[in-house]
C-alpha cells in the first residue's frame, strides 16, 4: 500500500491518501507550507498494510531524517 502523506515537523500525519492503482479517489490533501507542513509519497509497511487508513494515520508517523521520508511506528510516551 502506497500513501501521499501531509505531515507537520514532528512527523504527525495530519491527511493522507491512497495511491494505489486500485482507489477509486483520486484527490490529494496538499500541504500548507506556510505552517511548516510537507507532503510525501510512502509505503506502508507489511505489517500495517491490513489496517485502513485511519488506523495507520494513528499508529504511525513520518520519519523524514533519511534520505526518503518513510513511516515508523509512533514512540509510546513515558509515564
Amino acid at each position: 500500500m502506497r500513501l501521499h502523506v501531509v505531515f507537520d515537523e514532528e512527523g504527525q500525519i495530519l491527511g493522507a491518501a491512497l495511491i494505489d492503482r486500485s482507489s477509486p479517489v483520486r484527490a490529494r490533501p496538499l500541504a500548507d507550507e506556510q505552517a511548516s507542513h510537507r507532503s510525501a509519497d510512502v509505503d506502508v509497511p507489511a505489517e500495517y498494510r491490513h489496517y485502513d487508513l485511519a488506523a495507520v494515520c494513528q499508529r504511525l508517523r513520518v520519519d523524514s531524517g533519511g534520505k526518503f521520508p518513510n513511516l515508523k511506528v509512533k514512540e509510546e510516551p513515558s509515564v
